[in-house]
């Protein structure tokens, strides 16, 4: 599971950049990222990639709620993100992101927040895009994703069974732009042990 992220503000400026002038205002200014916040994220245009303002979370079929991440085992096979899978796959830039673990501290048990980098470095989130009404009655669309997940690695399995899918550089513009599901199954995995590191966060 990925309830929340972090983008540091230079990477945050860096991307906001690339964003069209007429979304900037939209974007969260860069920190920790929440369900419902509004990021730069990359996605697929006429032959290259484009940076636009998404907000994170589709809406909840069920009328409430956010769906903030997706099992990319069965997404290209669900109804609700079959489409998305086909035809609007993203990716998410992000510097790290956060799971809580529930530990024992003497007589009291409190949830622990985690930090999970990778490679100390930028990385990219495999995601789902897609738009949306905020009703029925609303002709107005907006863009949201969800970000995909997979089993843990064995370095990450301790604190939740579920991580995101991290798309290695070089394969970015395969997940972006393949035609072929088929083709772009074998990139939904998890990243190496001694790709991550997992420090206690403030």
């Amino acid at each position: 599971m990925c309830g929340r992220f972090y983008v540091p503000e230079k990477e945050m400026d860096d991307f906001t950049k690339l964003v069209a002038e007429v979304e900037r205002s939209l974007l969260k200014k860069y920190g920790e990222i929440y369900p419902g916040d509004t990021v730069p994220v990359i996605t697929p245009g006429k032959g290259k990639r484009e940076v636009h303002a998404v907000k994170w979370g589709f809406p909840s079929w069920k009328g409430r709620g956010l769906i903030i991440n997706a099992r990319s085992e069965t997404a290209h096979i669900k109804p609700f993100f079959r489409e998305p899978f086909k035809k609007r796959r993203c990716v998410i830039p992000a510097s790290g992101f956060y799971e809580w673990k529930k530990e024992e501290t003497g007589e009291k048990k409190r949830k622990i927040k985690h930090l999970i980098t990778v490679g100390n470095k930028l990385f990219y989130m495999a995601g789902l895009y897609w738009f949306f009404r905020e009703d029925d009655s609303d002709s107005v669309l907006y863009p949201a994703f969800t970000i995909l997940t997979t089993e843990a690695n064995n370095k990450m399995r301790h604190i939740h069974n579920r991580m995101p899918v991290i798309i290695n550089d070089e394969n970015i513009e395969k997940w972006l732009f393949s035609d072929n599901t088929e083709d772009v199954l074998p990139l939904l995995r998890p990243p190496e042990d001694d790709r991550i590191d997992i420090t206690e966060a403030v």
